[in-house]
């Protein structure tokens, strides 16, 4: 065989996989991507409970503070430009597409190294102390590392082969907890706990850059020759988009800055604990927003049909999701803090119940969003997101002082709500297809995660039934009764997911 038989690598040049069909394609792409997502969060949730547990309670404060600040830098490494490119590899024309993959690399490096001289910038005129500025010097590298490698992921992207791409995240998350434990028993300091992130992405990039040789036949490879050629078509096309991410970003994690002004670095630690959760459903419904951008873009303007039907799809997984984690995370959170983190941490336990709701709010805004880029529909974006940072900080200033970082996870949580409904109307309004915003479909599944979850939180607040046992309870009931009630999406899902299966058995 000239192509590979297996989902697992990279395709080998020859022979196009005749009858592999757009639904496996998507189906594949997004089963990896959350399946290595949720791999690698697992193991970075590992690797944070032996960091937690091993520092003191301002070390680890400051370090989380550290890499939310660097999160933060999205709002430089990113500038939405990976979005405009995907619909330019898409051209058909193998010789552009090569140049404008290398240029977008190259654009994607320089943004990597100004990040992180922004980060530096941000500490040193903050005032932080010697050692706050030696982390983020020190893991500051890691975004002179992961902005090229993003680059690298939307060009596999362009091409739904993402399985090469989670197969060798989950490796380098490994080898990161490894380095981590390494750590832990011989040099347990701020600094040293860094070495780790930095390691994982030495192994992302060059996963990523090594598989380029077998992603692209030889002259459709990226092309280095003009590296600045398409820069100011990518930023001009890329401009709303950039200024609106950004914008809502830093809308999204401005509130660990806020604490660390107005609270202390022990509050930042707790925050930061809800982080953990919160998180792990965002890179989950990140991973299903991926591949369905890619159709997207692909089915517009000429398949609205198509558009309205991937657009539901995502929307529906996203929405059960979300509640899922909902149902399953609010009676458990604080004994699941307790049990990982310890009981110093158990005060995280009502900030990370709301960020967990706040974070299924935002996978829906991103779902959402993704189809306002695959429209080219974001003149209007970046008003929209500043109203959504001004809020947040508005709402942080005045709950901040009165109940910490409770206060901060509910700013959050009303700023998001704020966001989707703004963002549904928009889209509504926007595109001119019939339906188009699913409000019947996010009713009924906040009705239903609702329904579900405040009994359960209820039975293990006022009783001593077992929190295990009520999440996996609430867990079936919330998918089962979902699964009725959405019923043409679980079928199409379910069809996809039997015909991709079916062939695999077949091959």
């Amino acid at each position: 065989m000239n192509a590979v038989s297996q989902e697992g690598g990279v395709p080998r040049r020859g022979p196009r996989r005749g009858g592999r069909s757009e639904n496996r394609l998507l189906f594949s792409s997004s089963t990896a991507l959350i399946v290595g997502r949720l791999a690698t969060a697992v193991f970075g949730w590992a690797g944070s409970v032996i960091i937690a547990r091993t520092l003191t309670g301002d070390d680890w404060g400051r370090y989380s503070f550290v890499f939310a600040l660097l999160g933060l830098m999205a709002v430089v490494t990113d500038l939405g430009v990976g979005r405009v490119v995907l619909s330019r590899l898409a051209s058909g024309n193998p010789a552009e597409a090569s140049e404008i993959a290398g240029s977008f690399i190259s654009l994607r490096t320089l943004l990597g190294g100004i990040g992180y001289f922004v980060a530096l910038g941000y500490a040193y005129f903050s005032g932080l102390s010697p050692l706050v500025m030696a982390a983020a010097a020190l893991a500051g590298t890691t975004i002179v590392l992961a902005t090229p490698a993003n680059a690298l992921f939307v060009l596999y992207q362009s091409k739904l082969r993402l399985t090469y791409v989670a197969v060798w995240d989950i490796i380098g998350q490994i080898v990161q907890f490894g380095v981590i434990l390494a750590v832990a028993v011989v040099h347990p300091t701020v600094l040293a706990f860094i070495v780790p992130a930095i390691v994982r992405e030495i192994i992302v990039f060059t996963a990523r850059a090594v598989g380029l040789a077998q992603l692209f036949p030889p002259g459709a490879r990226p092309s280095f020759r003009v590296p600045t050629g398409h820069w100011g078509e990518m930023l001009r096309e890329a401009l709303p988009i950039s200024v609106g991410l950004a914008l809502l970003t830093f809308a999204s994690r401005v509130d660990m800055l806020m604490l660390q002004k107005i609270d202390t670095y022990e509050a930042v630690g707790l925050y930061a604990i809800g982080y953990k959760f919160s998180d792990l459903l965002a890179l989950v419904v990140g991973a299903l927003a991926v591949p369905f951008t890619t159709v997207l873009i692909k089915s517009w303007p000429d398949k609205p049909a198509d558009f309205r039907e991937r657009l539901f799809q995502a929307l529906a997984v996203a929405a059960i999701l979300g509640g899922l984690a909902v149902v399953i995370f609010w009676p458990s959170s604080r004994a699941l803090i307790t049990f990982l983190y310890g009981p110093q941490f158990a005060g995280a336990a009502t900030a990370a119940a709301l960020l967990v709701a706040g974070s299924a709010l935002s996978g829906l805004t991103f779902v959402v969003i993704s189809a306002l880029i695959a429209a080219k529909k974001l003149r209007v974006f970046p008003w929209l997101a500043s109203v959504g940072l001004l809020l947040n900080v508005g709402l942080n200033l005045l709950l901040i002082p009165r109940w910490s970082i409770d206060g901060a996870a509910v700013a959050t949580v009303l700023t998001q709500l704020v966001m989707l409904l703004v963002m549904l109307l928009l889209i509504q309004m926007s595109l001119g297809i019939p339906g188009i915003s699913p409000w019947g479909l996010l009713i009924r599944q906040s009705l239903i995660a609702g329904a579900v979850v405040t009994p359960a939180t209820l039975l293990v607040l006022e009783t001593d039934a077992p929190w295990i046992l009520v999440a996996v309870v609430s867990a079936m009931v919330h998918l089962l009764v979902s699964a009725l009630a959405e019923g043409r999406e679980s079928t199409a899902i379910i069809g996809h997911a039997r015909s991709y299966l079916g062939r695999r058995s077949a091959a």
